[in-house]
């Protein structure tokens, strides 16, 4: 969060304002990408990549965080998947819902977070140019 002063906040207020449909247009990109950002860091990319890149083999403590991780990352993802992505994936997002209340046993745990991480790959593939 930032803090404006008021003399900053007049200075910005007083300007003019510009409403063509490309500015408008860049500034909605602008706006639902930040909002993608929110839930798609490079946490998010190192935490895939570790459980489905080509020498992926994660450590069962590991595969824990990465799980909790990636539960955070769908709530987020649930949060702002209807302002990207038109229309709503209904599929795509029943299936990581329900990924995501998963909580095997130990020696299920990699299975689980391969399912997990396809489930996430499944909506950013959907989001596009947004998710990136």
């Amino acid at each position: 969060m930032v803090a404006v002063t008021v003399d900053v906040a007049a200075a910005l207020l007083s300007r003019r304002s510009v409403n063509d449909e490309g500015t408008l247009g860049t500034l909605l990109f602008s706006l639902r990408r930040s909002l993608a950002q929110e839930a798609i860091d490079e946490q998010m990319w190192e935490d895939l990549e570790a459980v489905l890149g080509e020498y992926a083999l994660p450590a069962p403590p590991a595969v824990t965080v990465i799980a909790k991780r990636f539960r955070t990352a769908t709530t987020t993802l649930v949060e702002i998947v209807p302002y990207l992505v038109r229309p709503y994936p209904v599929e795509e997002m029943r299936h990581l819902i329900y990924v995501s209340t998963e909580h095997p046993h130990p020696e299920n745990a990699r299975g689980h977070v391969n399912r997990f991480a396809m489930a996430i790959l499944a909506v950013l593939d959907l989001m596009g140019d947004e998710g990136v």
